[in-house]
């Protein structure tokens, strides 16, 4: 999904359990992490699994750069927010003004397709998505 991202970027990758390499030193931290809904699978299935992603993810973020402002993109985003919360409540270090649920992914994503579909750029399209996705 990075490469929505409607302006150049650069992109390092990790991998693993221990995200702490990639943590370190980090202003902002955004968690698309997460298994998507399959086929049979309801909301309550996709909330078990990513549930348990984010909350790993956020423990090791209160430990490791417990000041970053964090985006979560993880979905279903009304309740990995709330997850996210009560991990840095619990670890001391909450801070409502830096924890984010982000919903515009269906905006970039509309943008980026529809300049590809133009040939412009995706910094000089706006497509109002309604709704977005949580």
């Amino acid at each position: 999904d990075l490469s929505h991202i409607p302006t150049a970027v650069k992109i390092k990758g990790y991998s693993g359990e221990d995200a702490k390499p990639a943590l370190a030193g980090a202003d902002i931290v955004l968690i698309s992490a997460g298994v998507a809904r399959k086929p049979g699978m309801d909301r309550s299935d996709l909330f078990n699994v990513n549930a348990g992603i984010v909350r790993n993810l956020v423990e090791q973020i209160a430990v490791t750069c417990p000041k970053a402002c964090i985006g979560i993109i993880t979905n279903p985003v009304n309740t990995t927010v709330a997850i996210a919360a009560e991990v840095l409540k619990k670890a001391g270090v909450y801070d409502k003004n830096k924890l984010f649920g982000v919903t515009t992914l269906d905006i970039i994503r509309s943008n980026t397709f529809v300049a590809e579909l133009k040939g412009k750029q995706p910094q000089d399209i706006n497509v109002p998505v309604i709704g977005g996705h949580s």
